[in-house]
């Protein structure tokens, strides 16, 4: 146990209650700065998703056009060997020119085939793009309002901020280092409830639990905070324990 100076509690106390609302308004911002984060992302994850679809799109058009064109040069091939079957001599020509006719006529339907399927593609996915950029529209209106509330809260606590961590430097440095160091680390650990008051199950039994944790105190512990060059900490949390004035009170006239 670290012996300190009488007023240590007093000043961790005050620091205590600094530490809290600072930590309060702090998490205000950091919640809506959370809540930007989220739409940004959802945002950029929209933008992505249209941008890829829209590429494809592009692509199937590029290609349905590609094989449009493959299926308009066949029917000209087609054509023009018709034209030569009229003015062939022999059977074994006009057979040579029949096969490659219908051969031409067969791979231009598998084109034919293929290009409605990317046009169909095409189309519905034209609809899926319409979707996207309705989401993608609701998300940003979602995000400008993100954006609103952030900065309305930073320009709302900016000021009670720069206050509070005023106060709370002047208030560390009443405090010793090691102490000081013992607060902060437990601060973290429990989202700023570095302390706990000591509350009283049992006035007849004279039993004890920490405000933190609920977990009995040894009545050591509680003599030991009587004393106020003493800093006493939970035995099972760790927490800095602390009387209420009028628990204090009460207790010493026991």
């Amino acid at each position: 146990m670290e012996h300190v100076d009488m007023s240590l509690i007093g000043s961790l106390y005050k620091l205590y209650l600094v530490d809290q609302q600072l930590r309060a308004l702090t998490a205000r911002l950091e919640g809506s700065t959370r809540h930007l984060d989220v739409q940004s992302r959802h945002a950029e994850q929209a933008t992505q998703q249209h941008k890829e679809m829209s590429d494809e799109l592009r692509h199937l058009q590029s290609q349905a056009a590609l094989l449009e064109n493959d299926v308009a040069a066949a029917e000209l091939r087609v054509d023009h060997l018709r034209e030569q079957m009229n003015s062939v001599r022999t059977n074994k020509e006009y057979s040579a020119l029949l096969l490659e006719v219908n051969t031409l006529k067969a791979d231009k339907s598998k084109i034919e085939d293929q290009a409605i399927d990317h046009l169909s593609r095409a189309e519905e996915l034209k609809k899926e793009i319409e979707a996207v950029e309705t989401h993608l529209a609701e998300i940003q209106r979602v995000k400008a309002l993100a954006e609103k509330d952030l900065t309305e809260r930073r320009a709302e606590v900016s000021d009670r901020l720069n206050e509070l961590e005023s106060e709370r430097t002047q208030a560390a440095a009443q405090i010793t280092p090691q102490a000081l160091a013992l607060f902060d680390r437990l601060a973290d650990n429990f989202d700023g409830e570095a302390m706990a008051p000591v509350a009283q199950d049992d006035p007849r039994r004279m039993e004890f639990t920490c405000g933190g944790c609920f977990l009995a105190i040894p009545t050591e512990k509680i003599n030991q905070l009587f004393r106020d060059s003493d800093l006493v900490t939970c035995t099972s949390c760790g927490r800095i324990l602390y009387l209420e004035e009028d628990h204090r009170a009460s207790l010493g006239t026991k």
